[in-house]
């Protein structure tokens, strides 16, 4: 199955001289370009780009308090320039909160799932279907004095198993993703839109006052040095 797209001149205008691009698109394709693409994002989601957790939520202070400059829209007042400063901001929050924004979608596909103990069940017998399906190609299992995988052949079996798939997909998957994906869609994007870029420094006020702290107590102890060789000229 392929799907072809072409630019160019129409019957009624003139070919000669004139370029035509085509883009072909089919199966394979398609399959390696999103795959591409998983492996792409898949690269940059780790553990070392896992933001923290007070710089994500925008806590500043010991007081774990959430900062009102952590979360601001973008704009005051709509205007010509609305839609690139949300373009913008989303751009920089997704790729600098990726990983984390991989981890509130698995948490929430997590609970999604332990809430339907029915639909994990069914995909677990479906999976114990596929892998016994797969066994019996390569293996033969008698019970009775008969070959079970001569029941049905492997066409037959094949295509039974793709309808029970589609059957338990729809019947049972179906609604848990839908949910699984508009929880986390509108959680991940209400955070990329309102989280300020500007003010990701707010939340780690907690380091900061360490580091004054640090650099009084230095200052501190070289007036402390000094003293004595304030006394020794004096003298």
């Amino acid at each position: 199955m392929s799907v072809v797209v072409s630019q160019g001149y129409d019957d009624e205008g003139p070919r000669s001289g004139g370029s035509k691009n085509s883009i072909h698109l089919d199966l394979m394709s398609i399959r390696a370009y999103f795959g591409a693409m998983i492996s792409q994002i898949l690269s940059r989601v780790t553990m070392d780009t896992i933001r923290p957790l007070h710089m994500f939520l925008g806590i500043s202070g010991h007081n774990f308090c959430f900062s009102p400059e952590a979360f601001a829209p973008p704009v005051r007042k709509l205007d010509k320039s609305t839609p690139e400063k949300f373009r913008s901001r989303l751009r920089l929050n997704f790729s600098f909160f990726l990983s984390n924004y991989a981890l509130v979608a698995a948490g929430v596909a997590l609970v999604i799932a332990l809430m339907h103990p029915g639909m994990l069940v069914s995909l677990a017998f479906l999976w114990g279907l596929w892998t016994f399906h797969t066994f019996l190609i390569s293996n033969e299992v008698i019970v009775f004095g008969r070959n079970i995988g001569t029941i049905l052949s492997l066409n037959h079996r094949a295509a039974l198993l793709s309808a029970i798939t589609i059957l338990v997909v729809v019947w049972k998957c179906l609604v848990p993703t839908i949910t699984a994906i508009a929880i986390s869609g509108l959680l991940i994007l209400s955070h990329a839109i309102m989280r300020d870029p500007k003010h990701m420094d707010t939340s780690g006020g907690g380091s900061n006052r360490k580091d004054s702290d640090d650099e009084g107590g230095s200052s501190d102890s070289e007036v402390i040095v000094e003293r004595p060789q304030v006394r020794n000229d004096l003298a």
